[in-house]
């Protein structure tokens, strides 16, 4: 998968996905989810992602599952913008 220049743009690309493949299009943007120098993680990401289509992570437990996998798939369990930073410039 092709990653782009900063964590924000990616995870905005990542949210695109999930509604392009799952439809879960909402208003959530990374600058929602990006708190100043604090680790995102897969669980945090999933509930937000939940919670902005109206729906309860705690009943949901399938999607939970399936958003979380997808976050691990791409950052691990959790990413920051300096641990992408590295990651990204390790690949070029």
């Amino acid at each position: 998968m092709k990653r782009k220049p900063d964590l924000p743009t990616d995870l905005d690309s990542l949210l695109d996905d999930l509604c392009r493949e799952w439809g879960f299009c909402n208003r959530l943007t990374a600058a929602d989810l990006l708190v100043e120098g604090a680790p995102l993680g897969a669980g945090e990401f999933a509930r937000a992602v939940l919670q902005a289509e109206g729906m309860n992570s705690e009943y949901e437990t399938s999607w939970m599952r399936r958003i979380e996998a997808r976050f691990i798939a791409r950052y691990g369990e959790f990413v920051s913008p300096e641990s992408y930073a590295q990651t990204i410039s390790e690949t070029y």
